[in-house]
């Protein structure tokens, strides 16, 4: 179901015009995009600020282990 929403997601972007390399990676989502960031040579990793805030942002969320993790730049854009 994940590979087939990225595709979805990818060709949607592809309609629009923008150039999109899918890299589907299992397991914990943060890790999973610092693991891609590394694999790519990236220089910048975006993400949404969602759990950034109350409990989860002590208990941990995505962005903020991103922003702990990535091996580059990382940008935590204003979702919520």
């Amino acid at each position: 179901m994940a590979e087939s929403l990225l595709a979805d997601f990818a060709s949607q972007a592809r309609i629009a015009g923008v150039t999109v390399d899918v890299h589907p990676e299992s397991g914990d989502p943060a890790h999973a995009i610092c693991n891609v960031a590394k694999r790519v040579e990236a220089d910048l990793v975006v993400v949404g600020n969602k759990g950034m805030s109350g409990v989860r942002r002590v208990l941990g969320s995505v962005p903020n282990t991103v922003a702990h993790e990535a091996p580059c730049s990382v940008l935590i854009a204003q979702t919520t």
